[in-house]
């Protein structure tokens, strides 16, 4: 009798992309192998997606921190009005074209219309890069941007905030950092972005004056700052369009390079590059897949992560589940999430080398199904095709001395193919070995039942193949692998382009487009602002925002 472990074909009803994110049930509140079993895809990809632009965007909502290290002689970018270093905490930008775009005079005369944009710690109101620094200074008439280049001259730790923490928005990009290391409630602060509001609309009700930049960014960084300095480290690496330092002191290791007056703001200079236009695209699709290698650093065995721990990660907007969202977890247990936090840096913040390349074997295994499997559910219309790509992906896990009776012992093989190089170190270590072997064992499973399907059965017929592109489906969105969505080829003077906040479409999500950063009409804005609008966050005409489903996405 055949023995084949077979993935049930109920798969695809039970992989929702919400699965894994309720409160599950644990023997105690601390991570645990268990739970990382049961959010296995959740860890896989935030381990894949961590320091990418592409994965990082459309996982936006990040639970993990870790820490990483920026060598010596790396450059950054700083973007203000003034060729003075910061003396306050402030941001600093890896892309030239980031930090660009803040490289503007503080004043505008009359007729200048709006702002000159956005980014790190800015709003669409084109103030300028230091939203930390107080509006100061009235009287200057000096209309020039300045734009920084600094390098580090020591090794430099810093915190890493996984998904898209740079993104003022509600709709979860914040919690880890407001909600875990912050300690605040949902209920402390703003959940609405201060330009979600219509122009048509009359003014809002008066509210408490803002603690300083596009939801509380003044506030927030200060308080990051406080606890970093606590752990010895030097600031927090987050992601927007574009990934970003908040520098909680530009006078410890690091050296002004350069402050460069920028052009004057006026209509007959060419001016600074435009924020979401074309070139600012190319810059960020260069670091779609990483930020380069010997950059940053990130220490995966320092990872910390709310998929490890028994925390409700349910998203209360019931269109949305597929986003997990810390604002249903009890405050102790992102209490204990923080106190894991610290311990975890005080053991790790003296390792300068990673410990295991965890990114590298998730690389490993995205490389060779991914591509393969998308084929296989979408372009296989044939049992005879199907049968051939499967066998080409099973094969190498079979001892054919052993005969036909063995399938367990080949999804045995599959699974730990890709892990046999790897020997935990740390705790984390352990969890994440147990998200990928869960995740491998999932994908090689299908396979096998996909082989039984096809390979194995004396008579294929129509069915065959239907149950298995349904498998291989159903496979594919437990997985939830953000490659599946890449983009074919585009043109020399375009980029693909996803939501990054704060620009990109509903429509940009679910299906990225190839764009030279023109006009995007009316589609809905991502972020919930008011449709239409560039990819820059110039968002003209009106419109509610409102929430976007999973299914429209």
């Amino acid at each position: 009798m055949r023995r084949c472990i077979l993935l049930s074909t109920s798969l695809a009803a039970a992989s929702v992309l919400g699965a894994g994110l309720g409160e599950p049930v644990a023997d105690s509140s601390g991570p645990s192998k268990e739970i990382a079993r049961q959010r296995a895809p959740q860890i896989f990809n935030a381990v894949h997606n961590a320091m990418r632009q592409w994965g990082s965007s459309l996982h936006h909502n990040g639970m993990s921190f870790f820490l990483a290290t920026v060598p010596e002689g790396v450059l950054f970018h700083h973007g203000n009005d003034s060729p003075l270093t910061p003396s306050e905490p402030d941001w600093l930008a890896y892309e030239i074209e980031h930090a660009e775009g803040f490289a503007r005079g503080r004043r505008r005369g009359p007729g200048d219309g709006p702002g000159p944009g956005h980014g790190p710690g800015s709003e669409p109101s084109g103030r300028p890069q230091s939203v930390l620094k107080a509006a100061e200074d009235d009287d200057d008439n000096d209309n020039h941007g300045y734009l920084h280049v600094y390098r580090t001259m020591r090794p430099m730790r810093y915190i890493y905030v996984d998904g898209m923490g740079g993104g003022k928005t509600s709709m979860g990009t914040l919690d880890s950092q407001d909600l875990i290391l912050r300690g605040k409630t949902p209920d402390d602060g703003p959940e609405r972005a201060p330009w979600t509001r219509d122009r048509g609309d009359e003014e809002p009700p008066s509210k408490p004056p803002s603690r300083g930049g596009p939801m509380d960014e003044r506030e927030r960084a200060t308080d990051l700052c406080e606890f970093v300095r606590e752990w010895s480290l030097d600031g927090i690496i987050r992601m927007e369009a574009g990934f970003e330092i908040i520098q909680c002191d530009f006078f410890d290791g690091l050296e002004q390079l350069q402050a460069l007056q920028r052009p004057d703001n006026s209509a007959t200079s060419p001016g600074p590059i435009k924020m979401g236009g074309l070139e600012q695209l190319r810059g960020l699709a260069e670091r779609y897949q990483g930020i380069g290698s010997t950059r940053t650093i990130i220490d995966y065995s320092s990872m910390v992560s709310a998929f490890f721990f028994p925390v409700n990660l349910t998203n209360p907007d019931p269109k949305r589940q597929d986003l997990p969202r810390l604002s249903s977890a009890k405050r102790e247990s992102l209490a204990g999430i923080k106190d894991y936090v610290g311990k975890m840096i005080s053991e790790r913040k003296d390792q300068l080398l990673r410990t295991i390349d965890w990114q590298d074997v998730t690389d490993m295994i995205v490389a060779r199904y991914a591509d393969r499997l998308k084929f296989m559910a979408e372009e296989v219309h044939s049992f005879e095709l199907m049968a051939s790509e499967v066998t080409f992906l099973t094969n190498v896990f079979i001892d054919n001395r052993e005969g036909r009776d063995n399938a367990e012992k080949a999804i045995e093989r599959c699974t730990y193919f890709y892990l046999h190089s790897v020997s935990p170190v740390t705790k984390p270590d352990i969890l994440i070995k147990a998200a990928l072997e869960t995740t491998t064992r999932k994908i090689c499973q299908a396979l096998f039942q996909v082989r039984q399907l096809v390979v194995e059965n004396t008579e294929p017929d129509q069915k065959s193949l239907d149950d298995s592109v349904g498998a291989v489906k159903g496979l594919m969105e437990y997985l939830n692998w953000t490659r599946f969505k890449r983009c074919p080829p585009c043109a020399i003077n375009e980029v693909c382009l996803i939501p990054m906040w704060p620009f990109g479409t509903v429509g940009q999500y679910k299906s990225p487009r190839c764009s030279n950063g023109t006009v995007v009409g009316d589609e809905d804005n991502y972020w919930g602002h008011r449709p239409g609008g560039r990819p820059g966050g110039e968002f003209p005409g009106a419109g509610k925002p409102r929430p976007f489903s999973a299914s429209e996405l």
